[in-house]
């Protein structure tokens, strides 16, 4: 057992103890030292479990069905295409490229040949063409960092461009941005990049590369120290936006942690004369928006909580009497829009899970039919001036297809290689979109996924997942975690939470800094109704959710313990009063309070599952995991969790602790990680839902 050491801290005139301070020093011998026992002793009872390979096989065997698997996909202005492939018998994806969608492909680049000497395996976690794809940016990374370096290929040659670019982050700050010449781009440079140091995500810099000069010579363009006369907070990433080669003007955006930020605007002409003029406020509640030459259409929150689509001029704004061009709907969300040289195209869902596509006739919405029924859409013009709008479409059990549509007909334009739900009989899956009565009568949609012939006699093993923060939805989509759990004759529960975004902007707010307590407690009435309709019992009932679903997970053990039999947590934030005064704390404060405030204090304290664990309570069975390379939740805030209900609990159940000094946030773990990951959760589970098959062997 690990021992306790009780540091008190006063917040507001309240005095809280905090018996494992000491944890948050993962170098130290004693913290090192029982970190890895917890592994050995994790590992080997994870492994002792019968079926836990033939979960790792299972994996490997979908894989191989699909014969290779893409992403990142790209296709520039003139028809070029760039994706990563991953082929069955490979760890990690290569480059490839096409001429159109029609021709040959190429292998452009192998990140096996990055910094070979090293003996480290990278991985691609994002690429960008120029507009002409004449040349590419490709990111790379390693051990789950995030945190990149960044090299740029010719396409033609396929010669490497001499400097290679670190203190990037593109996969998750603001990306790259070309410039119309095609030899610059604009990129968020981070000061420092290691989570551990002072000064992580503080005081990040847009600034030009060109590929005539040195990365040293890059000139900022957008920051806290260059743009004095700007609001920009040392938190905040100013970020730089440039969609389409013909726009006339780059959009500065002051973002991070918050949904909505101030903006500005610069044009393209101007760039070196650094004289962003105000384009819209916070408060104007812009989600997204596209600039199509002197107006920028927008999609905006401001007194239409499911969204409307407006239009504004960029030269001369007014957000208080904007021409509206899509109203808001009544029961749907309008989820995502773009615009072709066709007109304007929008899609909307109904409680996240009931997607349709619309375009405009006469300031008309009129539905486009497309070939299949689907949960989630999202869309992509090529640019205003084109005509081509690609449709990325999924199900809970169909495939995510891409289709072009241009002059009314819809094309598909897949770049997969088979139906990525081969080897499962989805025919024979029954999903259920329910609505669930809250603790205070709010109905939070609840979809429900299972074989055929499942018996509704409170005995079989159901894992239910969520997330609800910062507005992010759980859409429709195929996933194989999902499926192997069916597959093993289990129910899985996706509960549709507010903090999320599935039913607008008013479903985000319900579960918000001083409102959170409903995302937990939308999860636990959803938890309740499956009990009663008899889908499960609490002994076969297993939660799982990750990062900022930890919150959710570790509040709704703590406060309803007797309702779960397992959970399940990863990369989760689980002491957030200690994690708002981490690197990344400023900008989450904007999502979950300020310590600084004393109402959002006590919010705070309210959602911290690590001060909400009691002393001698039968808590469930727990799975923690924690990368050592995490930028986003340090890996502390499961260690210390699991020593405080390691101590606490009286159930008997066990409480696993996974840490990886070989990832991060899970965001770029290789095929053979990803697969690990996946059975070790998913054998634990059923293991601790009671699945015979899942027994650890006896010695």
């Amino acid at each position: 057992m690990l021992s306790s050491n009780i540091v008190i801290d006063q917040y507001h005139g309240v005095n809280i103890e905090d018996p494992y301070r000491h944890v948050e020093d993962l170098t130290t011998p004693e913290i090192k030292n029982w970190i890895d026992e917890q592994n050995v002793k994790s590992t080997n009872s994870l492994h002792n479990i019968k079926k836990r390979q033939y979960l790792i096989d299972k994996q490997f065997e979908y894989d191989k069905n699909k014969s290779y698997v893409i992403s990142k996909l790209k296709v520039t202005e003139n028809n070029k295409y760039f994706y990563l492939k991953r082929l069955p018998n490979e760890n990690i994806s290569r480059l490839y490229f096409r001429d159109s969608f029609e021709d040959e492909e190429h292998m452009l680049y192998n990140p096996k040949t990055f910094r070979e000497e090293s003996k480290v395996e990278h991985t691609i976690n994002y690429i960008q063409p120029n507009w002409d794809g004449s040349k590419i940016v490709i990111s790379l990374t390693s051990k789950g960092k995030e945190i990149s370096e960044m090299i740029i290929l010719d396409v033609s040659s396929k010669e490497i461009h001499p400097d290679i670019i670190s203190n990037a982050w593109p996969s998750s700050t603001g990306g790259v941005v070309w410039l119309p010449n095609n030899s610059e781009f604009i990129y968020l440079h981070h000061d420092v990049v290691d989570p551990k140091l002072e000064g992580f995500l503080k005081n990040t810099t847009s600034v030009v590369y060109s590929l005539q000069n040195s990365a040293n010579e890059s000139k900022a363009i957008f920051s806290k120290k260059n743009n004095s006369n700007i609001e920009i907070n040392e938190e905040d990433h100013p970020i730089v936006t440039f969609s389409n080669s013909k726009n006339e003007f780059l959009i500065g955006k002051v973002s991070g942690g918050l949904s909505y930020y101030d903006a500005y605007s610069l044009p393209i002409d101007q760039i070196s004369t650094n004289n962003w003029a105000p384009l819209f406020k916070k408060s104007d509640e812009v989600k997204s928006f596209i600039v199509k030459g002197d107006s920028l259409i927008y999609k905006t929150a401001k007194g239409a909580p499911n969204f409307k689509i407006c239009s504004t001029s960029i030269k001369d704004p007014d957000f208080e009497n904007p021409k509206v061009i899509v109203e808001e709907f009544n029961d749907r969300v309008i989820t995502d829009f773009d615009s072709t040289n066709e007109g304007i195209y929008f899609v909307t869902t109904k409680n996240g899970v009931e997607a349709s596509l619309y375009t405009l006739e006469k300031s008309m919405p009129i539905k486009i039919e497309l070939p299949a029924s689907f949960g989630n859409i999202t869309i992509k013009a090529k640019g205003c001036e084109y005509e081509e709008l690609w449709i990325m479409a999924s199900g809970w059990t169909t495939k995510k297809v891409r289709y072009e549509y241009k002059k009314g007909q819809i094309i598909k334009k897949s770049l997969d290689s088979a139906d990525n739900t081969k080897g499962f009989n989805v025919e024979d899956i029954i999903v259920e979109e329910i609505e669930v009565k809250a603790h205070d009568g709010e109905k939070i949609p609840l979809s429900v996924i299972y074989k055929k012939g499942t018996e509704r006699n409170g005995k079989t093993p159901l894992m239910m997942d969520s997330y609800g923060s910062f507005g992010l939805s759980m859409t429709p989509s195929f996933s194989l975690r999902r499926f192997l759990w069916i597959q093993e004759g289990g129910v899985y529960a996706i509960a549709h939470v507010r903090g999320g975004g599935e039913k607008g902007d008013a479903w985000h707010k319900g579960g918000y800094k001083a409102s959170k307590p409903n995302t937990w407690k939308d999860f636990i009435s959803c938890a309740e109704y499956l009990i009663e309709k008899k889908y499960t019992d609490p002994k076969q009932l297993a939660v799982w959710s990750g990062s900022a679903g930890g919150i959710l997970i570790g509040r709704a053990i703590t406060d309803r313990p007797d309702l779960f039999s397992a959970a399940i947590i990863e990369f989760g934030t689980l002491n957030l009063i200690r994690s708002i005064d981490d690197a990344n704390g400023a900008n989450i404060a904007k999502e979950f309070g300020s310590i600084k405030d004393s109402l959002e204090f006590r919010g705070l304290l309210e959602m911290d599952a690590y001060h909400h664990i009691k002393e001698k309570e039968n808590y469930p069975a727990t799975l923690l995991t924690a990368g050592l390379n995490d930028p986003r939740v340090p890996a502390w805030n499961s260690v210390k969790f699991g020593a405080r209900i390691l101590a606490a609990n009286t159930s008997g159940k066990p409480n696993f602790l996974l840490v990886d000094s070989e990832t991060g946030h899970a965001r770029d773990d290789t095929k053979l990680k990803e697969f690990e990951r996946y059975a070790n959760i998913l054998a634990f589970a059923l293991w601790q839902t009671g699945h015979p098959e899942y027994q650890p062997k006896q010695n």
